[in-house]
């Protein structure tokens, strides 16, 4: 789901993997109406909803004394309320069943937060605190309920075919990539993942795991 037509249109065109596997739905989650549009559409499809993941984000850059009123709210309008509304449309379907899982997707900024992010950061903070409230009002019903906080992560195309330098201050020596995240997202959907909910989970090579010295 995109507010970007064209964005949902080229994924429209791109070969999926079967017929019916993959719904494309123009919309913004930030709203009750798009929330609803989303979890509706899902269901529609497939009859069931065993896993929600919560990975739109606005992410501006300002510095707190300029910071735009506007484009503050806006970052809590899509980053937090629209956690908290397509959950709180996930969850009875989910009840229902009594299985499934939410994964929120944070940010290891908000924890360990950098100039001009301010927004950004006390929004995927909130995100945190409210993975914790929906896994303890859920996990009665057989629901779980985390959050992964990535660091860097190469998200766009072509990226990682750019050459440069290893990045100094991740242990790994390498920036993540949308797969190290998806594939962190499949394991806490699946039956393995039973026993965890209510765990924010850094995903971020050792970046806040400690200072590297070379």
């Amino acid at each position: 789901m995109d507010r970007d037509g064209e964005a949902c249109a080229r994924v429209r065109a791109a070969p999926a993997e079967g017929p019916g596997r993959v719904q494309v739905v123009e919309g913004d989650i930030g709203t009750p109406e798009g929330a609803a549009l989303a979890i509706d559409t899902a269901i529609k499809a497939f009859g069931r909803l065993d896993l929600l993941c919560n990975n739109a984000a606005v992410h501006p850059r300002e510095l707190i004394e300029d910071h735009d009123l506007e484009t503050w709210r806006e970052t809590f309008r899509v980053n937090v309320d629209g956690t908290m509304l397509c959950s709180q449309r996930a969850l009875p379907h989910m009840k229902d069943q009594g299985r499934g899982a939410i994964v929120n997707i944070g940010s290891i900024s908000g924890t360990a937060p950098y100039a001009t992010g301010g927004a950004y950061a006390a929004s995927k903070a909130a995100i945190a605190i409210l993975t914790k409230v929906l896994a303890i009002e859920a996990a009665p019903y057989g629901v779980t309920v985390n959050c992964i906080a990535p660091g860097a992560i190469e998200h766009r195309p072509g990226a990682e075919a750019q050459d440069r330098s290893p990045p100094t201050h991740i242990p790994i020596g390498r920036r993540g990539t949308p797969a190290d995240v998806a594939h962190l997202v499949s394991y806490l959907a699946s039956e393995a993942a039973g026993y965890l909910t209510g765990a924010v989970i850094v995903l971020d090579g050792g970046a806040t795991a400690g200072r590297v010295r070379r």
